[in-house]
């Protein structure tokens, strides 16, 4: 409905009606005088924090007198204390509706539809709020809130910047836009320093100090955050971002079982996990036997992987299982785990017609949340040799097509991981970099890298005469992927999805990690327990890779001899 449509028929409700029935003369001025009163009492209300009693006295106001435009405003307000947002939006629509040029009730407004979801409305509200008022600090804060969940990184970041610029002891702005340049821009060093001065300003502002247990955590100041999540969720156990936090905290130490409970916070967290659209009961550990559970996919491509590995446990316990996975991992996934109903799909596909041919479901669950059964301890790790299987007949073309480079080990390498989202500046390596391995004799070096960065190998090969095998069919379709990997004798990679594929196909994995490293590869130690074929050669100061590579040139060297 559109706001023209619905001021009209809010109009027929509180205006038109009450215009056609009110009285004239000496009446219409006490009537004003009764609204005048409420008003007041309203106000008073609203002051002291009761917002029951203020909408009530709002209302009375508003029938004493039907355009009380300011009664619409602190109506609304009054409603959005109470979370009765639609009340609220009906109210603050009215408002802007008789007080046009009132940016506040624009601001307002934009909070509550916002608040329903509706981030593409709010904006439209804060831009005409910011038009009428430019200086509108508020106005472009929440403007910035909005346009990040419309996907607009940078967009968002001009609006906080803009927020301080007008006020620069804005705390929440400064909060804000830490938190973007930290989490999705990886500008660490500029993000924490708006965190830290939000710190600075509200030493116990709990959305500053939940942004600043994330920089702990960046910084492996793991036992600080944890901490700093406790005293946050003590106080406020709502607070799923704290949740989160804390969760990431634990992994990265490795205490699994006190982990995953908090790890479901992910699911009420922006970021990478997507609501999906299936109306199935939650399992909650139920007895599977003779029932039938869809296990639907979430996050990367090297997490649904990572995750994969619970499948095989969950088959064991008898039930029919159903198993959503990205449309690259289906052919894998299908021979991986034939006991499963495999079906691929991207997370954002909201059709789930094809359900209907999966037979009966009587549970859902996601993958990352399997872990939390199966992955509670260390011992429940298995030491696989191996738990997804590439097409016998692909590995046996590699491994004919590798055997043409002649003799010496066969080695798959990818240098680049992650988005500007996912920490990709401390989880990638330039190649020219790695020219110290890659000039080692007895060794051949096939790309797996995904992307468009075959002009970096090319430049290698230019530069100093190394040549880096490229077979773009094995990177287009991960099937063939799956069956190069098999075919090498070892993958070097940095963080990326290379690394679970491999790792998963029991192949020998060496994987170069910063200092501070994903959770998934834990916070010291050269094994991951998700993968007994993965060795870890870690940074030991950041964004130092010299000393990682030189050792793993060293190793290399070791391996070639042997």
């Amino acid at each position: 409905m559109s706001w023209l449509q619905k001021i009209t028929n809010l109009l027929g409700t509180h205006g038109s009606a009450q215009r056609a029935a009110a009285p004239a003369g000496g009446e219409t001025i006490a009537r004003s005088g009764a609204a005048v009163t409420e008003f007041s009492n309203g106000m008073a209300a609203y002051t002291s924090g009761d917002y029951e009693l203020a909408a009530r006295c709002f209302n009375a106001a508003i029938e004493a007198r039907h355009d009380a435009d300011d009664a619409y405003y602190y109506l609304g307000l009054a409603y959005l204390n109470l979370h009765l947002v639609e009340d609220a939006v009906d109210s603050l629509v009215m408002a802007t509706h008789f007080r046009p040029a009132f940016a506040p009730a624009w601001y307002s407004l934009a909070l509550a539809v916002r608040q329903r979801g509706d981030h593409r409305e709010a904006v439209r509200c804060l831009e005409r709020a910011i038009m009428l008022r430019p200086d509108y600090a508020e106005a472009h804060n929440e403007l910035g809130v909005n346009t990040i969940e419309l996907g607009d990184v940078q967009g968002a970041v001009a609006s906080f910047e803009r927020a301080i610029a007008i006020k620069p002891d804005y705390l929440r702005a400064h909060s804000n836009l830490g938190c973007v340049l930290f989490r999705y821009l990886g500008e660490y060093e500029r993000g924490t320093a708006h965190i830290d001065t939000a710190v600075g300003l509200d030493k116990d502002d709990s959305d500053a100090q939940c942004n600043y247990s994330m920089v702990l955590i960046h910084q492996g100041r793991l036992a600080e955050a944890i901490a700093a999540c406790d005293r946050l969720l003590a106080a406020m156990p709502e607070l799923d971002d704290a949740r989160l936090n804390r969760a990431l905290a634990l992994l990265m130490q490795g205490h699994f079982a006190q982990a995953w409970p908090d790890y479901e916070a992910r699911k009420r967290v922006r970021g990478n996990y997507i609501p999906r659209p299936f109306k199935f009961p939650e399992w909650r550990y139920e007895a599977l036997v003779d029932k039938a559970i869809l296990i639907y996919a979430e996050q990367g491509l090297g997490d649904e992987i990572m995750f994969s590995s619970c499948v095989p446990d969950l088959l064991k316990l008898g039930g029919r299982c159903v198993l959503e996975c990205s449309p690259r991992l289906e052919n894998l996934f299908r021979r991986s785990f034939p006991g499963a109903t495999v079906h691929g799909a991207l997370q954002s596909d909201r059709d789930t017609r094809w359900l209907t041919q999966a037979g009966r479901v009587d549970y859902q669950t996601a993958i990352g949340s399997l872990p939390g059964v199966f992955r509670r301890h260390w011992s429940d790790f298995p030491r696989h040799t191996g738990y997804l299987r590439a097409d016998p007949a692909r590995v046996a073309h590699w491994r004919a097509s590798l055997a043409t480079l002649g003799a010496g080990l066969t080695v798959g390498i990818s240098w680049r991981g992650g988005t500007s989202r996912t920490r990709q500046s401390k989880r990638s390596i330039d190649l020219m970099d790695w020219l110290p391995m890659l000039r080692r004799a007895g060794c051949h070096f096939v790309s797996l890298q995904h992307g468009t960065y075959r002009a970096e190998a090319e430049e290698a090969l230019q530069a100093a005469g190394v040549q880096v095998h490229h077979w773009q069919e094995a990177i287009d379709d991960y099937d063939e992927t799956a069956a190069l990997v098999s075919a090498l004798d070892l993958v070097i990679s940095v963080q990326t999805a290379v690394v679970h594929l491999a790792g998963a196909l029991g192949k020998p994995v060496w994987v170069m990690v910063p200092a501070v490293a994903e959770w998934r590869y834990l916070q010291s130690g050269d094994t991951m327990p998700w993968y007994p074929s993965v060795r870890l050669f870690r940074q030991s100061r950041a964004d130092d890779w010299k000393p990682v590579i030189d050792s793993v040139t060293t190793e290399l060297a070791q391996w070639v001899r042997s």
